[in-house]
């Protein structure tokens, strides 16, 4: 599976990132990075221990990744998340980082088992 590939099995528009950032080269470069950094799993811990100033923030500069890289289901939630945490509302935050790292989970998994295996 190539990029573009990827991207339709998201059901994400390609073409619009392919825009943005030049080349599929530099988009799995993007997402490489993204994939390996560990900034879900921090948001989480920030979350369980309702530090939702640093979680805020964290959501924040994730809500500008996924943005750039066109994961568009992903920026739906990160930014309802991010409104959660700027409005100290820990059961909504709980529940929606639960929605965003299904998903997160989903997309990474058909990253890895899909684009990187073949």
């Amino acid at each position: 599976m190539n990029i573009k590939e990827f991207y339709n099995t998201l059901d994400e528009n390609y073409d619009s990132i392919l825009d943005r950032l030049i080349s599929p080269d530099r988009i799995e470069k993007y997402l490489n990075i993204f994939f390996n950094e560990n900034s879900v799993g921090n948001l989480k811990q920030q979350i369980e221990n309702k530090d939702f100033e640093i979680a805020k923030n964290t959501a924040h500069t994730l809500k500008g990744a996924i943005s750039t890289l066109g994961i568009d289901r992903l920026v739906s939630v990160i930014s309802k998340l991010q409104t959660a945490l700027e409005n100290n509302e820990a059961e909504q935050a709980n529940d929606l980082f639960q929605s965003f790292e299904e998903e997160y989970e989903r997309i990474f998994h058909i990253w890895t088992n899909a684009y990187i295996e073949s």
